[in-house]
């Protein structure tokens, strides 16, 4: 019995679940007790069980006031006199229509008081049994007739219910529907010339699909919010990195102008100094034995006439001053002499005023340049 309530409930949450949750949809979930009106109406016999039923649906307000229902509904009666009892199981569905009678005093009430109509068909089976030996006396319907346990039963359904809201989209519902049943004796299978009928005192809740939102609001996903916000930031920490970056770039290029200027101001010194070089009169190749020149060698520009330690040649001056920057000697004392006869640029080490100083700085020079030597101008 339980399995086949539980089965009938998900039935019917799936269905109320499966509606669009537009304004006008609800279901309702109910728990009901039973009540038989019937020849075998007392309740005295050793094992007799609770008359309950378990009920759920769906509803459509068709007007503000009047609600359209559908409902599936799980019964269990049973019931005794002194000579037999009787069992019973009852599975139901039925469509009714209520109006709520307070709306005629109050527009906006806040209770429902609703009278309820309807028409429905089911299912039933029942067992009438002997209260002393407990034998079964007979069952509705037999069981050799069609193969079938259960019969077909229809009914006229009259009612009211009491809605009591707890938020905007609950009600507790509180209310009694009474089947009269269409020529169908047999609810306790007792006697064939009655005429049965049963009841339920329900008790449940009533759950409005509609939103609850303002209408005249607009409301916003927190999540989409909450993203869209994310990314806002996230473009605005992205242009504020720009903005830095676009002022780096502009410092970068103004120092990129200032270098240009610079380089350029060095470039004309360069040019200047190619037109007037650092001008040697004469100059002698180093001598076998000492590597030295002694005679006619001489120049205005670099001084005194002295030992020279030279370590390099080079076509241009820029390339014997990139020369002594990459340099590993000390360059505290070199320069560069340009010898007018070769066409050449010369770098001088470091120049003495003797030829014993002049070969202690060639060695020196040696450590690094193998080539070096000395020459006197």
């Amino acid at each position: 019995m339980m399995k086949k309530i539980t089965s009938l409930l998900s039935l019917s949450l799936l269905l109320s679940l499966s509606l669009s949750a537009q304004d006008k949809f609800s279901a309702t979930a109910e728990l009901g007790l039973g009540i038989p009106f019937v020849g075998l109406n007392q309740n005295t016999y050793q094992g007799y069980k609770p008359n309950l039923g378990v009920s759920a649906g769906i509803g459509y307000d068709v007007m503000p006031h009047l609600r359209l229902r559908a409902e599936a509904t799980a019964l269990q009666l049973n019931g005794n006199n002194n000579t037999a009892f009787f069992q019973n199981q009852t599975y139901e569905g039925n469509v009714s229509a209520e109006y709520n009678v307070l709306s005629y005093f109050d527009k906006k009430p806040k209770y429902k008081l609703s009278p309820r109509i309807g028409v429905g068909a089911g299912f039933a089976n029942s067992t009438l049994y002997d209260i002393n030996t407990r034998q079964k006396i007979t069952e509705v319907p037999a069981q050799n007739v069609g193969g079938s346990s259960y019969s077909i039963q229809t009914f006229f359904l009259a009612g009211i219910n009491l809605g009591i809201p707890v938020n905007n989209k609950m009600d507790i519902n509180l209310g009694y529907a009474h089947r009269i049943l269409w020529q169908q004796p047999w609810v306790d299978a007792f006697d064939a010339n009655s005429s049965d009928s049963y009841g339920i005192f329900s008790a449940g809740i009533h759950f409005y699909l509609k939103s609850d939102r303002d209408k005249s609001k607009i409301e916003v996903d927190p999540k989409k919010f909450n993203d869209l916000k994310a990314k806002a930031d996230s473009t605005d920490r992205f242009e504020a990195q720009a903005n830095r970056n676009a002022e780096k770039i502009g410092r970068l290029e103004m120092s990129n102008q200032e270098k240009d200027m610079q380089i350029s101001i060095l470039q004309s010194q360069v040019d200047s100094l190619k037109a007037n070089p650092v001008r040697v009169k004469g100059e002698v190749k180093p001598g076998k034995g000492e590597n030295m020149v002694v005679k006619d060698a001489s120049s205005d520009d670099i001084g005194p006439v002295r030992y020279r330690v030279i370590v390099v040649s080079s076509p241009t001056r820029a390339g014997a001053q990139k020369f002594i920057d990459r340099s590993k000697l000390d360059r505290d004392e070199m320069m560069i002499a340009y010898i007018e006869r070769l066409d050449t640029y010369r770098v001088i080490y470091k120049s003495s005023d003797s030829m014993a100083a002049a070969k202690k700085h060639r060695d020196e020079a040696r450590k690094y340049y193998s080539d070096a030597w000395i020459a006197k101008f």
